[in-house]
């Protein structure tokens, strides 16, 4: 035992001045052919931390941060730790820090096992918002990338939620469908998104880590196979075209929040969708040595 809390692997960018707990280890499914990031990260397996570890965290935490106005559990899935542990730290951290929104990670199956009854008891506990890998709305793309759901599921869920008060928070991930799926992906995630109305729409572009190296992203397989043909950088802008030409007037917020983006729109759907198609087409109205010349510069990061 230490005097140091044990710190995430990943959090999303929008909870960067969050206090970080740590529930759980890792992902509970690690099967997606795009993803494999906790294993390179040092975390190849899962597993849940005791409710009595947790709460020492917490302690720890705000013994030396008092201030904290937003708090964050992960790692990748932590309602996978179970109602009574994800529960009780919620309130055990509320007790001891009144924070003004608790957020976490959540895999949608893991969400749509517990059901609307055990998602209220989420949102009685203090969870106002979850972080959710949409990553595309059309079942042929989540199948063959084997994310572990379908769009229905989604739907489903994202009504539980909203039914409860709880934020929904979806990522969305551009050239998931590569060359020659990026329109049906693009069109299914917004046909998915005008349906279920999220609070928040963060994009995101894939990334492959692990290109020349073994052990790399499970997706490479399939590129070096010629299974799986990558989107080229102007594809994945068009996408985000073709994304805002499509949604409708939402009181969602649409954000472009990360640094692997290559076009950095955000704003709210109803009032700044126009606005946000305009920035875009406009960057793909510049000489394409301007554009070429902005994709190596934003370059491939996570």
């Amino acid at each position: 035992m230490t005097g140091r809390p044990e710190p995430l692997v990943i959090r999303p960018p929008s909870e960067w001045r969050s206090l970080l707990v740590r529930i759980t280890r890792g992902c509970n499914w690690n099967r997606c052919r795009f993803c494999g990031i906790y294993p390179a990260m040092g975390q190849p397996d899962f597993s849940c931390r005791s409710l009595a570890e947790i709460c020492r965290d917490i302690d720890l935490l705000t013994g030396r941060h008092s201030r904290f106005e937003t708090a964050f559990f992960g790692d990748a899935d932590p309602l996978a730790a179970g109602m009574e542990i994800f529960t009780g730290a919620a309130r055990y951290l509320r007790r001891r820090m009144p924070v003004q929104r608790l957020t976490c990670y959540g895999r949608i199956s893991t969400l749509y096992r517990l059901g609307p009854a055990n998602i209220r008891l989420l949102a009685e506990a203090g969870l106002n918002r979850i972080h959710v890998g949409l990553e595309s709305g059309s079942d042929e793309v989540l199948r063959f990338q084997r994310k572990g759901q379908s769009a229905e599921m989604v739907a489903r869920v994202a009504g539980w939620l909203k039914a409860a008060g709880i934020e929904l928070s979806c990522y969305v991930l551009l050239g998931l469908g590569g060359r020659d799926l990026w329109q049906r992906h693009v069109t299914a995630t917004a046909r998915l998104i005008n349906r279920i109305e999220p609070g928040f729409v963060r994009i995101r572009r894939l990334w492959l880590h692990g290109r020349n190296e073994e052990g790399g992203c499970p997706l490479w397989r399939e590129v070096r196979t010629g299974i799986f043909v990558e989107q080229d950088p102007e594809g994945t802008v068009r996408e985000v075209e073709l994304l805002l030409e499509l949604l409708e007037p939402l009181e969602t917020f649409f954000a472009c929040d990360h640094a692997n983006n290559y076009i950095r729109v955000s704003g709210l759907l109803r009032e700044d969708r126009q606005e946000m198609l305009a920035e875009v087409r406009a960057f793909l109205a510049l000489p394409p040595e301007q554009r070429q010349a902005h994709y190596t510069m934003v370059g491939s990061r996570i």
